[in-house]
């Protein structure tokens, strides 16, 4: 395999085993400390984190990349502009520009699908 691809993978892996070591230990210092007659265990909470944490995870993949406000409006505005001046109904050379533009959440979703991964795995074991 690619070299580069495993230390970058590696490393995501990581970042998600220090979120989920930290996650566990909040859940102790929570409920084991604070909220000592809690019917919910550290255990339980981990696996109901564990799915905020994988759809958060989804929700920034699928919002990081696409269409965003500004250029629906300025696409809008041209498709406007092109049928009152009578021209052909071809799609904007803005929205085609923008069409599937990522902003970067990418690998932050990659961390939270990954720590709710193990976080569930984690339950089950």
């Amino acid at each position: 395999m690619n070299k580069p691809f495993l230390q970058k993978f590696t490393v995501l892996l990581l970042v998600s085993f220090f979120i989920v070591v930290l996650t566990y230990a909040v859940n102790l210092w929570l409920l084991a400390g604070f909220f000592a007659k809690a019917r919910l265990s550290p255990k339980d909470a981990l696996f109901f984190e564990g799915l905020l944490f994988a759809l958060l995870g989804v929700l920034l993949l699928l919002g990081s990349g696409g269409i965003n406000l500004w250029t629906v409006k300025a696409a809008v505005l041209q498709s406007t502009a092109d049928a009152m001046t009578g021209e052909s109904g071809e799609p904007s050379k803005i929205f085609l520009r923008d069409a599937w533009k990522s902003s970067g959440f990418i690998r932050s979703g990659l961390v939270l699908i990954f720590s709710g991964i193990i976080m569930i795995l984690l339950y089950f074991s």
